[in-house]
């Protein structure tokens, strides 16, 4: 597993989650923006596919770490982000970096549908 962006843990930050079976016809895919040094740089999403067979573990608002594994061996991962906070078990696979996009969800629609 390839080391993840970090993620904007700003309140304003953009992210989205399209629940999906999980497995490889149909996985999940999360989207969040990137942390950026300077308002004035474009904004910029990952686009990170995820396979989990689990239901999702939802969490409160105690957690802000980003995005963390918690053990490798049982790909057990806590997703931290703005209005979007829950633990999963699965693979993660960093797909792209999304630069220009107005918001996650059109990161992800240009992720879906390439020219």
């Amino acid at each position: 597993m390839s080391r993840l962006p970090t993620p904007d843990l700003n309140e304003q930050a953009d992210n989205c989650l399209l629940i999906a079976r999980g497995d490889d016809i149909s996985p999940h895919w999360l989207v969040y923006e990137i942390h950026r040094d300077f308002l004035s740089v474009p904004r910029t999403f990952a686009v990170v596919k995820l396979w989990s067979d689990f239901d999702f573990d939802w969490l409160g608002d105690e957690f802000t770490e980003g995005v963390q594994c918690l053990n490798t061996s049982d790909g057990h991962w806590r997703i931290s982000l703005p209005r979007l906070r829950f633990e999963c078990w699965g693979e993660l696979q960093f797909v792209q970096t999304c630069y220009g996009a107005a918001s996650a969800s059109e990161a992800l629609i240009r992720v879906l549908t390439p020219d």
